[in-house]
């Protein structure tokens, strides 16, 4: 891992970007959930339940492999990740409250501009009639990357609001505690950021030291 010897800035161009990246994701996912109405397509709602549940499960895990890649591999100056995707997994390692002190663009930026492109297929390759179960799962999956690192934020604030703490207590968001683990050095395990469900599963199955292995 690499040491940071940087400050971090956030320019006014990558606030815009930021912005914009924020408003086109929420939009989009807006006529994703409401395509369904338009067309007058019904989904029971256990099925929506368990939809919502293998996205929310699924996110869980793409943010701790993300986030393994981010600590393990490449650096602040690897071209187009370091400064908007890998400095900021780093510099909470260093500063772990320094999250707390972005705001809400800089926060939800950058997952917002990876997750475009995916919603911009399913928009363009999918359909409600058709499709309805796999556009409500990539609904509730992108809503909840788009959280990810909200809900990270809140896990280091030393008073988060009123419901995010209760979302915590009923662990269907990431805890305080759980990721206090992550930051135990040498910050090798518990790397999933958005419920931290699969934290503990994935140590036992020894998931990323094995991925760690088969990239060396």
């Amino acid at each position: 891992m690499s040491v940071l010897t940087e400050p971090k800035s956030y320019p006014r161009w990558q606030a815009c970007t930021d912005a914009a990246a924020i408003l086109l994701l929420l939009a989009g996912l807006v006529y994703l959930a409401f395509s369904h109405f338009l067309v007058r397509v019904s989904v029971p709602l256990a099925h929506i339940t368990l939809v919502a549940l293998a996205a929310w499960g699924a996110a869980d895990f793409v943010s701790g492999l993300v986030h393994f890649l981010a600590d393990t591999y490449g650096s602040v100056n690897t071209p187009l990740l370091g400064k908007t995707f890998i400095f900021p997994f780093r510099e909470h390692h260093v500063d772990p409250l320094a999250i707390t002190r972005h705001g809400f663009l800089e926060t939800n930026g950058a997952n917002s501009i990876i997750s475009l492109p995916v919603l911009c297929i399913v928009l363009l390759a999918t359909e409600a009639e058709s499709n309805p179960l796999l556009r409500l799962w990539i609904f509730f999956f992108l809503g909840a990357i788009f959280l990810t690192n909200q809900i990270h934020k809140w896990a280091h604030m030393p008073m988060p609001p009123k419901l995010p703490r209760v979302l915590q207590k009923l662990h269907l968001i990431l805890t305080p505690e759980g990721h206090a683990i992550h930051h135990t050095p040498p910050h090798s395990g518990y790397f999933c950021i958005t419920n931290g469900w699969l934290n503990l599963p994935l140590k036992k199955l020894r998931f990323f030291r094995l991925i760690r292995r088969f990239l060396s």
